[in-house]
């Protein structure tokens, strides 16, 4: 699985009813666990008509970005690494359940 696929499964798994634990300061709107996915599209549809394929991407694209960032900020700090035997991103042994 690429790296792409990969972030599109965990995005798809969020939209299907995963609540987030904490709501991130960088969510765009001004209700950051709330209805910053409401204020997007209306911005994007305010601007022009969008299919549900065009929608899909222009508010993917921000988590995918946010992931990365995410994922590589863990790595610097060492808190996490990508395990190829594994499949996968995985915690380190600083307090991770892994460890491997």
């Amino acid at each position: 699985m690429s790296q792409s696929e990969f972030v599109r499964t965990m995005v798809q798994a969020g939209r299907k009813g995963l609540e987030p634990a904490i709501a991130e300061p960088e969510s765009p709107g001004s209700n950051p666990g709330g209805n910053g996915l409401e204020t997007q599209v209306l911005e994007l549809l305010s601007a022009d008509t969008y299919s549900w394929d065009e929608l899909l991407e222009a508010v993917s694209d921000d988590i995918e970005s946010r992931l990365d960032e995410t994922l590589e900020q863990l790595q610097a700090d060492n808190r996490i690494r990508y395990s190829g035997r594994h499949g996968g991103y995985t915690t380190t042994g600083d307090g991770g359940s892994d460890g491997n």
